[in-house]
This record gives C-alpha cells, sequence and structure tokens, in this order.
C-alpha cells in the first residue's frame, strides 16, 4: 500500500520528461543571457580598441550597443518566467498544462520578437572589411549562440507542451489524492480550532 502511494505520487514520465525539457530551455536562455552580458560589460573596451569608426559604422554601433542591452533584459526575463513554468510542471492540478502552455506561447513570441531586436540585425555593413570591423565588436558566435538558444528554447517548450497532451500526463494531473486533499472547513467554528 505504502510503494503503491509513493508511486501514485512521483511524476509521470511525460511529466518528468517535461520539467527537463523546460529546464533545458531555461539552460540556453541562462547561456544567451550570459554572453550578451559579457558582450555588453566589454562593449565600452572593444569599441575603443578596435577604432576609429566611420558615421555609418558608429549608427550601426550604437544600435548594437542598445539592442545587446535589449538581449539581456529579454533572455533574463524568459529565463525567470521559464523558472516559474518549471516548478510548476509537477505541480498535480488541472490549470498546470494551461499554465505551461500560456508561458510556452508568451515566450515563443517575446523570442521570434527577440530575433527582430538582436544586435546581429543592426550590423548592415556594405562591404567585407566593414562586415570585418564590425564583427570586432560583436563576435559571429554570439548571433551562432542565439540563434541556437533561440532555436532550441522553441523546440524544447513545443515538445514539453506535446508531452503533457499524453494520455499519462493528464491522468497525472487530473489525479486527486483524497488522503493529501484539503477538504476546506465545514463551517466557522472549525477555522478558529
Amino acid at each position: 500500500m505504502a510503494a503503491d502511494r509513493v508511486s501514485r505520487r512521483r511524476p509521470a514520465a511525460p511529466v518528468r520528461r517535461a520539467f527537463w525539457l523546460v529546464v533545458a530551455a531555461i539552460a540556453l536562455l541562462a547561456a544567451q543571457t550570459l554572453a550578451a552580458a559579457v558582450l555588453l560589460a566589454r562593449f565600452g573596451g572593444a569599441y575603443a580598441a578596435h577604432g576609429p569608426w566611420s558615421v555609418r559604422e558608429q549608427e550601426q554601433i550604437d544600435s548594437m550597443h542598445i539592442r545587446l542591452a535589449l538581449t539581456v533584459v529579454l533572455s533574463a526575463g524568459m529565463a525567470v518566467l521559464l523558472v516559474g513554468v518549471a516548478t510548476a510542471v509537477p505541480r498535480r492540478h488541472i490549470g498546470t498544462r494551461l499554465l505551461v502552455g500560456s508561458a510556452a506561447l508568451l515566450t515563443g513570441v517575446v523570442l521570434l520578437l527577440g530575433v527582430v531586436v538582436n544586435p546581429d540585425n543592426a550590423l548592415l555593413a556594405y562591404g567585407a572589411a566593414e562586415e570585418a570591423h564590425l564583427y570586432q565588436v560583436l563576435p559571429l558566435w554570439f548571433s551562432v549562440l542565439s540563434s541556437t538558444a533561440v532555436t532550441g528554447v522553441l523546440a524544447a517548450l513545443i515538445a514539453a507542451f506535446v508531452l503533457l497532451g499524453r494520455d499519462a500526463a493528464h491522468d497525472y494531473y487530473h489525479y486527486q489524492d483524497p488522503d493529501n486533499a484539503w477538504t476546506g472547513f465545514s463551517d466557522w467554528s472549525a477555522s478558529t480550532r
């Protein structure tokens, strides 16, 4: 009986996999946030070290600086949102799947909007020499990391949402343990005891 009770409380396999997929999405967003924060912290030094800059390059660098700051804020905000989602996934409640789906949709929309404000979109060089000069401030590896993180996060969240739609997850979220359920107060005098 005790083993049966323990097995009922352990999350179903799709729920556990969905949890780890959300954790993987958090790790990808944290990597993007960390990389953007490091580049933002070193931006002034790279700007000074690789100057002088033409007027066209200066406009692009200013735009890259603003977009890099926005990337840090958006990535960190989405990582914090997904931490909340990760803590909600194993919680046995009927509304959990709706919460996870809504947060995944919001994260996906924000990440796709974040692609538009990504710093490498500000890099509009006319020639290879100008492009190489601008890549000294914003390295190419950041574009690869950012694209990989966005794609990975979207894929992980879609996979987690699909896993939460499986029958085992449905049974897990709709199971109510009568021994652990709070029935509420039957009258006002019970609330004062």
